[in-house]
């Protein structure tokens, strides 16, 4: 794919001859100088003398002093609500937006936002939900890409960074239990880890058991082009869920000679999923085609398992340090469904029945190799290389009861192949100027093949420059300014670029069929980021960020009729889109302004966004689904024997206009919740959290509108407040 470089593009470009390697961090200009300081005095001094220099870890704060912007959410803040998985911790970080598992930045999901753990994304198999926030240590919100990890970050990144080196022997075990209207779960989380001498070793186990229920209002509307209903129909949905899993996460960290460390770690998981609904449908207006399905019954389950082994080599060579990884995992899935559909008269029954069989392969290796050249120069250079392949295998027996069923095997196997080089260099020009330079060359390829599919091939590279500087006013006011200028993009997924069909039992606008495109190609953005930051006071900050993104070949998923009348969503590329972002964050101490204040920690962040896709008309042509604003407020306060705190996320809602055609309306939503926390004796605490305190429900609403007439569907899911008890015990 060819690109057109800006001169200081093509300047960061120039890098990219260099050798290879990964980063699990972002490579720190003045943390690097201080490592070849140490080296040199250990070179200089005589044989029988050893020189050691040690720089204060307190005198390091990633956000203040990284070029690259980024915010840090450390452990403490982490497990402070007594949360049982990352979607709910992310909801109180400032820029992120999430609603159910979806993650976002700038309002944008879907792709957009991209989510690592430890540096890298997470292969196929691997359910982030299963991941306990005992075991990470932080948590990195990156809202400018950086040359060592993957450039498919339009809207940001989010690094999950799970505990690796031990410095103190940990027992401890977590039992939580929660329960809403709509759901009860229990969580039991335990952790062991100690070192002997150059050894450490960390042991984390969870198990989960939840049970669910989501209970569905909907209304189908279809109305002449005068406005006149001609169709209505009502809905009425039950569904139950119950899932139970568990996980272990081994880790070995040993310390070589010459401070080099060997690490060896491994995540293994075990999940079973079972659900049963039904829906009635009541007509109201007008007739339907016919077999009219009004009642469908539908039952099913799923077994599936993920294993990953990991293995990091990290050593000094030739004057610099060398941070090598291998890796490799597997999982299965396997799972079987029953699914009947009747007419209102019960003559007319479909019966479809399903077994699934399904593996994922995942190898890979990376590795990113840092050396300080000149003066303060910190240079590194990377590599990184996976492949992921998946046998899928789906037996149908489907058909009218009384009439010979269609038995239907199908198999599909779609492998992605990535390739990765980058080299990137930070320094200091002055004591208070620090400049990034990077480039990252990436290649995706993603081959599919299956059943009845004609053999498909797309050839994705992305040559990616970045640059980012800071600049620390004088006199160490605290203030500072940030800029940031890159190229991201958003390669379309295995399902999207499928030619394979997934079939409604009915097809109408309400409940249409899909496929993908293998003609798809990758999203591309051309970004600037300005941000100011002030640090008042010690754990004190007041930012503000602005940002623009422009995007070419933007993808989105369309409503049409194929030629023979079917209703199909299909993603296709759709011309330019402009996303632009506002952010505000403030978070201070009381006892930063009122030194005999008491312990209140306050926070709050604003999140404003906007866009534009150029190929669809407007009023409100964002890109689908993106979040307008986000308002987060929070407080903590803190004693001896207990603490508590609370905070609340407001959403904007509104209508979106995804083409010509289609529209959607964004619920606004609000989510207050509150902790506290009591510490029984030492060792044992007691945490009391509410979620959802104000138990709003769950509201959808889409309309489709063409010369035939308005077709409109719309929704309701209750929502409770969620209370949980979480006991905490350390041994």
């Amino acid at each position: 794919m060819n690109l057109r470089l800006t001169p200081i593009a093509l300047a960061a470009a120039l890098l990219g001859t260099a050798s290879a390697s990964l980063a699990q961090q972002p490579v720190q200009a003045r943390p690097a100088a201080k490592e070849a300081a140490k080296e040199a005095a250990k070179e200089a001094a005589p044989p029988i003398t050893k020189v050691e220099v040690k720089g204060s870890a307190e005198e390091y704060d990633a956000r203040r002093d990284d070029t690259a912007s980024k915010t840090v959410m450390n452990h403490e803040e982490i497990i402070k609500y007594g949360d049982t998985n990352v979607f709910d911790v992310l909801k109180r970080a400032p820029g992120v937006t999430v609603i159910g598992n979806a993650i976002r930045m700038r309002g944008l999901g879907n792709g957009y936002t991209q989510i690592m753990v430890n540096g890298e994304r997470p292969p196929p198999g691997f359910t982030m939900d299963t991941l306990a926030p005992d075991q990470i240590e932080r948590i990195e919100v990156v809202r400018a890409a950086t040359a060592e990890h993957s450039m498919q970050a339009i809207a940001g990144s989010i690094n999950i960074v799970l505990k690796k080196v031990v410095s103190k022997p940990q027992r401890d075990l977590r039992i939580n239990t929660a329960r809403s209207g709509q759901q009860r779960n229990l969580f039991i989380n335990g952790t062991l880890a100690d070192r002997d001498g150059r050894l450490s070793w960390y042991l984390n186990g969870m198990a989960t058991r939840f049970l669910g229920k989501n209970p569905n209002q909907s209304t189908e509307q279809f109305t002449a082009p005068s406005g006149q209903v001609l169709q209505l129909r009502e809905k009425t949905t039950r569904q139950s869920n119950d899932s139970s899993s568990v996980g272990v996460s081994p880790r070995l960290n040993w310390k070589l000679e010459n401070d080099d460390q060997l690490n060896l770690s491994a995540y293994i998981q075990s999940q079973r999923y079972g659900y049963g609904s039904g829906t009635l449908t009541a007509n109201r207006i007008g007739s339907f085609p016919q077999p009219d399905y009004v009642d469908r019954q539908a039952e099913g389950s799923n077994r599936s398992s993920y294993g990953n082994v990991d293995v990091n080599w990290v050593a000094k060579i030739a004057g610099g340090k060398l941070d090598a990884k291998a890796n490799i995992g597997r999982a299965n899935s396997d799972g079987a469904s029953r699914s009947t559909s009747y007419t209102a008269d019960r003559r007319t029954v479909l019966l479809r029945e399903a077994t699934t069989e399904s593996q994922f392969t995942h190898s890979g290796t990376s590795g990113k190799y840092t050396r300080t050249l000149f003066d303060g120069h910190a240079l590194s250079t990377g590599w990184e290389a996976s492949r992921q392949g998946s046998d899928d295998s789906n037996r149908r027996v489907e058909g009218v009861i009384g009439v010979a069923p269609d038995r239907i095997d199908e198999a599909f196997n779609p492998v992605v192949t990535k390739v990765a080089v980058y080299a990137q260099d930070e320094w200091n020009l002055s004591k208070d100027w620090s400049v990034y330079l990077g480039a990252r060359w990436e290649t995706i390829n993603t081959d599919s093949s299956g059943t009845g599919l004609r053999t498909t091939e797309s050839r994705n590279r992305v040559l990616s420059p970045v640059a980012q500087t800071l600049y620390k006013f004088p006199d160490k006011s605290g203030r500072q300014l940030r800029l940031a200028l890159t190229r991201t993009f958003k390669a379309p997924n295995t399902g999207q670029l499928s030619a394979r069909r997934y079939e409604s039992d009915l097809n109408t606008r309400f409940n249409p069929d899909y496929s993908g495109n293998p003609d798809l190609k990758p999203e591309l953005a051309t970004g600037v980021d300005l941000t100011y930051e002030h640090f008042f006071a010690p754990g004190a900050v007041f930012s503000v960020a602005t940002s623009q993104r422009k995007i070419s070949d933007y993808i989105r998923s369309k409503l049409t009729q194929d030629g023979r009348g079917y209703w199909l969503i299909q993603p296709l590329n759709d011309g330019n889109a402009t996303v632009r972002s506002l952010d505000v964050e403030l978070k201070f101490p009381l006892k930063a302004i009122m030194p005999d204040a008491p312990g209140f920690d306050f926070r709050a962040s604003a999140n404003r966004n906007w866009s534009r896709v150029d190929s669809v008309p407007g009023p409100d042509n964002r890109l689908d689904q993106q979040i307008p604003l986000s308002v987060v407020l929070g407080a903590d306060y803190r004693e001896d024997k207990y603490s508590a705190g609370a905070s609340l996320a407001y959403r904007q809602g509104g209508p979106v206009r995804i083409s010509e055609q289609q529209s959607s309306r964004l619920q606004a939503r609000r989510e207050l919740e509150a902790y506290l926390l009591v510490k029984l004796r030492p060792g044992y605490q007691l945490r009391l959290a509410v979620s959802n305190a104000l138990g709003e429900d769950n509201v959808n609403d889409s309309q489709y509108m063409d010369s035939n007439g308005g077709s409109r569907t719309w929704s309701r899911s209750p929502g409770s407040a969620r209370f949980q008890a979480n006991l905490e015990m350390k041994f």
